[in-house]
């Protein structure tokens, strides 16, 4: 049977049934209004039979398949809803407090029976404890805590449980770190090495393709730690206990000391930033005068004056408290600890920094032949080694004299720089052009910044031809790749780059070489500093170390050794 909708007809006045009435009948007053009659007038007319309600009415009956349809009711209520569902916390240093919200949208009240997933490190309050009645269509607030305790890695799900079966459900994951407190010792310095990873492909002539493996280089900080009396109990047992944790550690050698007071539960710490290692979601750690006073806090952005932090500080500090920059990093070793007396000991640390280390990549502005020319003089105090490196292939039977074949035909120049007292400025330029150089990808030209040709007689700006003592260019070189392309260094500081396409003796005593182009200024003799060869370079290794010498203005100081790459196409 189906189930017609309808309604029934309203009765008129004066028990006038009328088809011509027109509708002015819609303004009449009802009669029988709830009668359950399916007649438009249940008045008996005289002479007729008495009428019959048949009810209900069958008509071809048959069953319908439905669906209901969702409503906007449907999204919003008869569930327990809870904001936020996700927190990320990133490095937990201190106990970072975040409201939970639940609103109960069924239209009964509801009982929370309990709450699970609290690990160690984790608290919730706010409210009183389950079971607790949760009225209808209420919202109550949780306060949840996670503190440094607990496991390193934090990802858990916390789930308020109801007693309809109905459960809320928040993921947290964290790291949470520890902050190490100890203070290096300068005597010997703290090393910066910047790891990176390239593929190199070199074929027998020399000929290489280079790939970089990592986005950024792998970044580590090793050097010696002094602790004592109280100190050195409290490093006993931190390394007992949270050796393998993640540690928030300083960048030492970009301390500052506070210049004002920093007062608690302030959002802005006013301190100097260029060329330090402070960034943007980054933290900073302040410390006192021992290792058992420390904050460490996280920086919401990095601004010209100061750190926006992303939580107020938790403690006052005074002028002259130390100020570092901070990274999440991790001991690659346990360290070991030199006993010096029974209240003194020396641990040699060596941590890896286990976050991405971005850092501005930068190459030299000055271009030869559409690369970049670093020619930054090296410290000369120190020996530098320099060599030749052919590639040999020998073949030996062990029964003749060996064959032995120079595969490129042409040496390849391996030559070792070292740059002293950098400045905060000058290490940051450093550190930029070795991220630029990406490891051992990319190829800059690098001056021997060595006496290598001597002029004998002035040139001048349009010539074409320069005349140098004889050293054997013309027999030797003579334009070959490695010894063709030259930097003269004015002592005015006048550069000038140019490529030699061969050379002729003029006598026992000169030389002279042409030029792929003009000189453009005249040049005298005693004008001219130094005349040295220029190579193309990569990186001889993917590891370079900068060596902090003092945590006072940053001076460093950098070795590295530089290994020639054919230049035939430039």
């Amino acid at each position: 049977m189906v189930a017609l909708a309808g309604q029934h007809v309203r009765h008129i006045q004066g028990d006038i049934d009328n088809p011509n009435l027109t509708s002015d009948h819609w303004g009449f007053a009802w009669v029988n209004q709830f009668a359950p009659s399916p007649y438009a007038s249940d008045t008996q007319r005289t002479g007729q039979a008495s009428l019959t309600t048949h009810w209900p009415v069958e008509a071809n009956g048959r069953q319908l398949v439905g669906q209901r349809m969702r409503a906007h009711l449907d999204d919003w209520y008869y569930r327990i809803h809870i904001n936020p569902q996700q927190l990320d916390l990133g490095n937990v240093v201190s106990a970072q407090t975040s409201p939970v919200y639940l609103w109960n949208a069924f239209l009964e009240p509801r009982t929370l029976s309990g709450i699970t997933g609290l690990d160690e490190g984790i608290e919730v309050s706010g409210q009183p404890d389950p079971p607790l009645l949760f009225p209808a269509l209420q919202e109550l607030v949780w306060q949840l805590t996670v503190t440094p305790d607990g496991q390193p890695v934090l990802d858990t799900v916390i789930a308020w449980e109801f007693d309809n079966g109905r459960r809320a459900r928040l993921r947290v994951t964290a790291n949470r770190i520890i902050a190490w407190t100890f203070v290096p010792d300068w005597g010997d310095g703290i090393r910066e090495t910047l790891t990176a990873a390239t593929d190199i492909l070199q074929s027998e002539s020399a000929v290489s393709q280079r790939r970089q493996l990592r986005l950024a280089p792998r970044r580590e900080f090793s050097g010696p730690m002094f602790a004592e009396g109280r100190e050195r109990q409290l490093l006993d047992l931190s390394l007992f206990g949270w050796s393998d944790r993640i540690w928030s550690i300083p960048v030492w050698p970009d301390i500052q000391l506070l210049q004002v007071d920093v007062p608690a539960d302030v959002d802005f710490i006013p301190c100097s930033t260029a060329h330090l290692d402070f960034h943007a979601g980054g933290m900073a750690m302040l410390r006192g005068k021992d290792a058992f006073t420390s904050e460490t806090v996280e920086v919401l952005d990095v601004l010209t004056d100061g750190l926006q932090l992303k939580r107020n500080t938790q403690l006052s500090w005074p002028t002259g408290s130390r100020l570092y920059p901070a990274r999440a990093a991790q001991l690659l070793e346990e360290p070991t600890l030199t006993k010096l007396t029974d209240r003194l000991v020396e641990a040699e640390v060596r941590f890896l920094v286990v976050e991405a280390c971005d850092w501005p990549e930068w190459l030299p502005t000055t271009l030869y032949r559409g690369r970049p020319v670093w020619d930054r003089r090296p410290d000369d105090t120190d020996d530098l080694a320099q060599a030749s490196e052919r590639l040999r292939s020998t073949f030996d039977t062990g029964l003749a004299q060996p064959l032995i074949t120079d595969a490129a035909r042409r040496p390849l120049q391996v030559f070792g720089q070292r740059h002293l007292d950098l400045g905060r400025e000058a290490r940051a330029r450093v550190r930029s052009f070795i991220y630029g150089m990406r490891g051992r990808q990319k190829v800059v030209w690098v001056p021997t910044h060595m006496a290598d040709l001597s002029l004998v007689a002035p040139a001048s700006s349009v010539a074409g031809t320069l005349d140098f003592e004889n050293v054997g260019y013309t027999r030797f070189s003579n334009g070959r790749p490695g010894r063709r392309d030259i930097r003269i260094e004015l002592w005015d500081g006048t550069v000038i780059m140019r490529r030699l396409l061969g050379g002729t003796e003029l006598s026992a005593d000169v030389e002279r070489v042409a030029l792929d182009a003009a000189l453009g200024v005249d040049v005298q003799l005693h004008q001219v500093a130094r005349i040295s060869w220029m190579v193309l370079c990569r990186f001889a290794a993917d590891t370079q170390e900068i060596e902090h010498m003092t945590d006072s203005e940053g001076v460093a100081a950098w070795a590295t050794v530089f290994r020639e790459e054919r230049d035939d196409e430039f």
